[in-house]
């Protein structure tokens, strides 16, 4: 008999504490009632005190159980030497991994992949037992150790590859933990894979355990047959006859060394094809395709672009979502009694195109409701704002809404309504003398992000012949400042949404930044980081994940569900709970909509990690090196006589499990004992 965790035996002093028990006197609690004694006469007494054990059964059962459960945590077992012969001479316990990416299935890899599995499992001895994973980006443990080969080779007899792309590291993982908890003596993995060279990063934790090996199988070959792939498109909106019309651009690539002549690409628009051309692209080359625009006039409009059939269909299928854009609307709240104060702001707000900003003017008494619940972002421009119009758009920002505020020497704000991130002071005359400049930008901020880099925009360029002093507020960040240290832009978060101030003007009446460059991107930036638009993406990647919450287009109903290109109806989120996110697993249109039948629907385009396609092979070495420390197939153990570990002789032998349960099933017993004794 042996121990694997022997220390557990200084629990062995807890068996005392039953025996302490047991001789702990005890005296009963019945009061005997007896007149008084006090005119009896004392007489000393000395008693003597003895112990004995009474309930011998009793102690001798609780002694038992603490001490089964003792040896229970020592994980006793039976050491056998030749243990190994018992289980068979050299027994192995093999994991193959079969890559299931859809670059296998360019030619005949994937026929010859499971001829290469279906070869490793004939292979196994009597005594061998073997497990079934399929990787591709993630991995699964389609049969888990056994030694039945009919059941090993029907587990993966009729999979296909699937759309995703290859990533070593995950199966390397899986086979690892497998491998771990096996008792046979000799631990094998077998790779059979194209070892498409993208599939491998050198990831962290694939080691295998020590003694184990790794039989690559390369099912690869030279790319001579020729593969189109659709890598991107690119989308390039206008306007005509008030109608918004797109320009789809193809860029296709061959990975190959074999031209691809006579193709064509062809352009589908709700599963209609509307225009096909030819493709020719060189070996190892690319090239870009436009189509005709076309309109857009509905939301969710589906479109694909298709090549021809060549050795690797899975990338010749490109999925795009084009809805019309969204206009950032604006309202520009300004008293209209001042010539050209609006002029040059419209007019930089006209031009926007990426996207486009509707803008509606209106006298500060001419706000509505309505107007702000349309509204995107206010743009106060040198208004002195009432406290009832202060309150309005107090609770427009606390909603998500946008607010700048241009402090002219009009401006005036309201304490009534505390939301705006500095303090209005007087003016600062800067007309005599040097004007004032702007500098000391946050270029960490999206609104001055795009003027990072060399030759992009300088805002000292500009002028200031007035502006506001201006005291932060707490928690406020200050985002330009003038020559002098006055802050110049303040940016405060009031609740979901955020709000702007600008100490000065934005026409030509204080400054002349608008006869500037920087004056339309930092407009268009600043109307777009207060309006917290983002672009909708026209397509995802197959194994990224898509947030129903985060997307323009939501449905409100409960009980949203995704309906997948292969027509599975996936629960996005239970009653009363958050929604979850969607992992993209397939190619093709996803569908996330409510129960009603009149929610919105929202439609997500899944496409193929293009960088799949790219056939170019690693050296095999490179994986088995990392997986086995190096030792690769050399560390293969061939005596015929291997002896188990303690470890893996106590996993087969498992004692401690019916001490455990004997020493329960006596605590049981005792419990029952010591009622049945305490009632007689």
């Amino acid at each position: 008999m042996a121990f694997l965790a022997p220390l557990f035996f200084v629990g062995l002093a807890a068996l005392a504490i039953p025996v302490l028990i047991h001789l702990t006197q005890r005296e009963k609690k019945m009061v005997q009632q007896f007149p008084s004694l006090m005119f009896v006469r004392r007489i000393p007494y000395q008693t003597v005190r003895r112990r004995k054990i009474r309930d011998l059964a009793l102690l001798c059962v609780r002694l038992a159980a603490l001490l089964l459960i003792i040896g229970a945590f020592a994980r006793p077992f039976l050491w056998r030497p030749n243990a190994a012969t018992a289980i068979g001479p050299g027994a192995r316990e093999v994991v193959v991994l079969l890559d299931q990416s859809y670059s296998m299935a360019y030619g005949d890899r994937w026929d010859r992949a499971r001829a290469a599995a279906r070869d490793a499992i004939n292979r196994l001895g009597a005594s061998d037992r073997a497990s079934v994973v399929l990787f591709s980006s993630g991995a699964d443990i389609a049969l888990r150790s056994t030694a039945e080969k009919d059941r090993l080779i029907a587990s993966f007899d009729t999979a296909m590859p699937t759309p995703a792309a290859t990533r070593f590291g995950p199966a390397l993982k899986v086979a690892g933990s497998i491998l771990a908890e096996s008792p046979l003596p000799r631990k094998e993995a077998i790779l059979i894979s194209d070892f498409q060279r993208n599939g491998w990063r050198g990831e962290e934790g694939s080691r295998l355990p020590t003694g184990s090996t790794l039989t690559p199988v390369t099912v690869g070959g030279p790319a001579d047959k020729p593969n189109a792939t659709i890598t991107t498109a690119s989308l390039s909106r206008s306007t005509f006859s008030e109608q918004e019309r797109v320009t789809l651009t193809a860029s296709v690539a061959n990975r190959t060394v074999v031209p691809v002549s006579g193709d064509s690409l062809t352009l589908e628009i709700g599963g209609r094809a509307i225009q096909t051309v030819p493709l020719n692209v060189a070996p190892e080359g690319s090239a870009s395709v436009a189509f005709q625009p076309f309109t857009v006039a509905s939301r969710n409009l589906r479109v694909t672009v298709r090549a021809g059939n060549d050795a690797l269909a899975t990338d010749n299928v490109f999925n795009l979502v084009i809805s019309p854009s969204t206009p950032v609307r604006i309202v520009i709240v300004d008293t209209g009694s001042r010539t050209g104060a609006n002029l040059y702001l419209t007019r930089a707000l006209a031009i926007g195109d990426m996207p486009k900003f509707e803008i509606l003017n209106r006298q500060p008494n001419a706000v509505s409701d309505d107007d702000l619940r349309r509204a995107s972002v206010v743009l106060v421009n040198d208004v002195d704002v009432n406290v009832g119009l202060a309150r309005r758009l107090a609770r427009f920002v606390q909603d998500g809404g946008g607010l700048f505020v241009a402090a002219g020497p009009r401006a005036s704000w309201p304490q009534e309504a505390d939301i705006l991130p500095a303090t209005l002071s007087q003016p600062i005359d800067r007309s005599r003398g040097e004007s004032a400049r702007v500098g000391a930008l946050e270029y960490q901020h999206p609104v001055f992000e795009v003027f990072r880099a060399p030759r992009s925009g300088d805002f000292s360029t500009a002028r200031f012949y007035a502006y506001r002093s201006v005291t932060p507020a707490p928690n406020t960040q200050v985002l330009a400042r003038f020559d002098a240290g006055t802050p110049a832009l303040v940016e405060r978060k009031v609740g979901s949404g955020h709000v702007m101030l600008w100490a000065s003007t934005l026409d030509l009446s204080w400054s002349d930044l608008p006869l500037k460059p920087v004056f339309l991107p930092f407009l268009h930036r600043s109307m777009v980081h207060l309006a917290n638009y983002t672009e909708p993406a026209p397509w995802l990647t197959i194994g990224q994940v898509f947030d129903p919450d985060a997307s323009s287009a939501k449905s409100q109903a409960a009980g949203r569900l995704a309906l997948t290109p292969s027509g599975k109806r996936l629960p996005l989120e239970d009653e009363g709970s958050s929604a979850q996110v969607l992992e993209l697993q397939e190619q093709g249109f996803y569908e996330i909509r409510g129960q009603k039948a009149n929610s919105d629907v929202t439609v997500v385009a899944s496409n193929i990690d293009p960088g799949e396609s790219d056939l170019t092979a690693l050296d095999p070495a490179e994986v088995v090196a990392a997986a086995t420390g190096g030792a690769g197939q050399n560390a293969q153990q061939t005596a015929s006589d291997v002896p188990l570990t303690p470890e893996a002789q106590e996993r087969t032998q498992r004692l401690w499990w019916y001490l455990l349960a004997t020493g329960i099933l006596l605590l049981g017993v005792d419990t029952l004992f010591s009622n049945w004794l305490s009632k007689t």
